[in-house]
């Protein structure tokens, strides 16, 4: 149980730049701006992934780092779906290509998918958190 309110606060706000990068991630879908959609999708997953790190008074600077410390404090430990390893990488990857790729692109489908796993995430590690608030 998380009971320090400057905490509880911090979280907040980490939840709401989350949802807010999701749904920035929409509109540049709708928009048919996939690269950027998929990317932005990443970057909602990272807040909430630093998020719940923070419940655990865990915090890294580097991406590698809080993907890594997810999977052995939440996935190992069977607290979220073990899936959910998997959705973050292709979100990284798809990131990186939108990013820095000028070889390959994301398509209408993979962004889509992109967005189903990226708010399948934030909103169960959301649920997680405000359990613990």
């Amino acid at each position: 149980m998380v009971n320090d309110e400057g905490l509880q606060n911090q979280l907040k706000l980490m939840i709401r730049k989350s949802l807010d990068d999701l749904q920035t991630a929409k509109i540049l879908f709708e928009h048919k701006k996939y690269e950027a959609a998929s990317s932005k999708a990443y970057y909602a997953v990272f807040h909430i992934l630093q998020a719940v790190l923070l419940t655990k008074n865990l915090s890294f600077s580097k991406h590698s780092g809080v993907i890594s410390a997810f999977s052995k404090y939440f996935l190992k430990e069977r607290i979220f779906p073990e899936d959910f390893g998997s959705y973050i990488k292709r979100l990284r990857r798809d990131r990186e290509i939108g990013d820095y790729n000028y070889s390959q692109e994301i398509g209408e489908e993979e962004s889509e998918n992109d967005l189903i796993v990226a708010e399948k995430i934030i909103q169960t590690i959301t649920e997680y958190i405000n359990k613990m608030t």
